[in-house]
C-alpha cells in the first residue's frame, strides 16, 4: 500500500492579496482589512503592511501610527474573497486531483498520493500547484506535504508567503517535535493549563509523558493527539462528501441564431473536456445530463426576452468513462428537444459517480458472495 500523501494548502494573507490581486495600484503596499474605525482591529494584513510590524489584531489607531500615515483599509468584500476561492479550488480539481478537501475560504487538503509521480517529486508537485494558482490569480499560497493531516497542516504555516515544507517519516521529529507545544493545532486553552501543571512546553515534552498520564489528565483527546503526534491514524481526506458529486462543462453563446451542426460539434468538446476530467481522476459515472437554456421570445417582461433553463438526464446500466457513449446519449436528446428555438447556454454533466478502484472492489466482493 501506498503512503499518503497529504497536501495542506493555505492561501497567503489571503483577503489582503485578493484586494491587491483584484487592484493593482494596491501592489506593494500596505493594505489591511478592516473597518475604517479606530476601534476596530485588523481582519488580515498584507505582506507589505506587516512590515511595519501589523498583523490580524492589531488595533486600527495603532495599525496607523506604525504605517506612518500609508495605511490603506478595505472594508471588506465577501464576494470578491469567494470568487477567488472558488476559482482556486475549482483549478485544484480540474488540473491535479479532485480528492480535494475545502476547510475555509482560503485553505484546504489535497490527497496527492496519487499524482505525485507525475512531476517526479513532491516538492515539484507543490511547485507545480502554486505555478497554477499563481498564473490563475497572482496569488500565492504555502503548502506543507506530508503523510498525515496534522503535519501537513502545521507545515503550510513554517514558510510564508509563498512556501514549501516537507514533513517526513524521517525528520517529522525534528521538525514537529522541537516546537512549542502552543503551536500544535488542536491543543485548546484548558489543554495548555493542564500541560503548564506537568510542566509541558515543547511536543517533546507531551510525547514522552507516561500514557496512563496523558490518558488521566487529558482524556480522549489527548490520547488521540499523542497518536497524532506520533504520525498515527490521522491520513484520511473527506474529498468525497466534499467535494465531487458532479462534473459538467458549459458555454454560453454570443449569437441567437447557431447552426445545429456548430451546437453539436460545442456539445462534442464540452463531452471531451467532461471524460478528460473524468479519465484523469479515475472517476466513472452512470448518469449523464444534457443542460440547455433557450430564449423563450413568446414571453416578455419589459421587453426583455426570458431566459429558460431546461436539464435531461439518463443513466446508464452500467459506470463508463466512454466518451462515445456519454456523447451519443446526450445527442440523441439533444436531438429529441430541440427543435430551432435559439440557445443561449449548453452544457454536459455527470452524477452518479464512483472512483473506478472502489468498483473494482466492489465487483470483487460481489464475485466472492455469488
Amino acid at each position: 500500500m501506498n503512503q499518503k500523501v497529504i497536501l495542506h494548502l493555505d492561501m497567503d494573507a489571503f483577503f489582503a492579496s485578493c484586494e491587491q490581486a483584484h487592484d493593482k495600484t494596491l501592489k506593494n503596499k500596505p493594505v489591511v482589512v478592516a473597518r475604517n474605525n479606530d476601534r476596530s482591529i485588523i481582519v488580515a494584513a498584507s505582506y507589505d503592511a506587516r512590515k511595519y510590524g501589523i498583523k490580524a489584531g492589531t488595533p486600527i489607531f495603532e495599525a496607523k501610527q506604525l504605517a506612518y500615515g500609508e495605511l490603506i483599509i478595505k472594508e471588506g468584500n465577501r464576494d470578491l474573497y469567494e470568487e477567488y476561492s472558488e476559482r482556486i479550488f475549482n483549478l485544484i480539481k480540474e488540473q491535479f486531483t479532485y480528492k480535494v478537501e475545502v476547510l475555509g475560504i482560503d485553505e484546504c487538503f489535497i490527497d496527492a498520493t496519487n499524482i505525485w509521480e507525475k512531476y517526479g517529486n513532491v516538492q515539484n508537485l507543490c511547485l507545480a500547484i502554486q505555478a497554477a494558482v499563481y498564473q490563475e490569480t497572482g496569488l500565492t499560497c504555502s503548502i506543507g506535504a506530508s503523510f498525515t493531516r496534522l503535519f501537513s497542516k502545521m507545515g503550510s504555516d513554517m514558510k510564508k508567503p509563498n512556501g514549501i515544507t516537507i514533513i517526513t517519516k524521517e525528520n517529522f521529529k525534528t521538525l514537529i517535535w522541537n516546537k512549542s507545544i502552543k503551536d500544535v493545532i488542536g491543543v485548546g486553552s484548558s489543554s495548555l493549563e493542564k500541560m503548564e501543571l506537568l510542566n509541558v512546553k515543547t511536543v517533546n515534552d507531551f510525547v514522552k509523558l507516561d500514557e496512563k498520564i496523558i490518558a488521566d489528565s487529558f482524556g480522549l483527546s489527548g490520547q488521540k493527539m499523542y497518536q497524532k503526534l506520533h504520525g498515527i491514524k490521522n491520513d484520511e481526506i473527506a474529498y468525497w462528501e466534499t467535494s465531487v458529486k458532479s462534473i459538467s462543462k458549459e458555454k454560453t453563446f454570443d449569437k441567437k441564431n447557431m447552426a445545429i451542426e456548430d451546437i453539436e460539434e460545442i456539445l462534442f468538446n464540452l463531452a471531451e473536456k467532461v471524460v478528460l476530467r473524468m479519465q484523469k481522476n479515475n472517476i466513472l459515472a452512470k448518469t449523464v445530463t444534457l443542460s440547455i437554456k433557450f430564449y423563450n421570445q413568446e414571453i416578455n417582461f419589459d421587453k426583455k426576452e426570458q431566459k429558460k433553463r431546461r436539464t435531461y438526464s439518463e443513466t446508464f446500466n452500467e459506470y463508463t468513462d466512454s466518451l462515445e457513449k456519454l456523447y451519443s446519449r446526450v445527442k440523441v436528446i439533444l436531438d429529441d428537444i430541440y427543435d430551432g428555438e435559439s440557445i443561449s447556454l449548453i452544457g454536459i454533466g455527470v452524477t452518479n459517480l464512483i472512483e473506478k478502484d472502489k468498483l473494482v472492489k466492489q465487483q470483487s466482493f460481489e464475485n466472492i458472495i455469488i
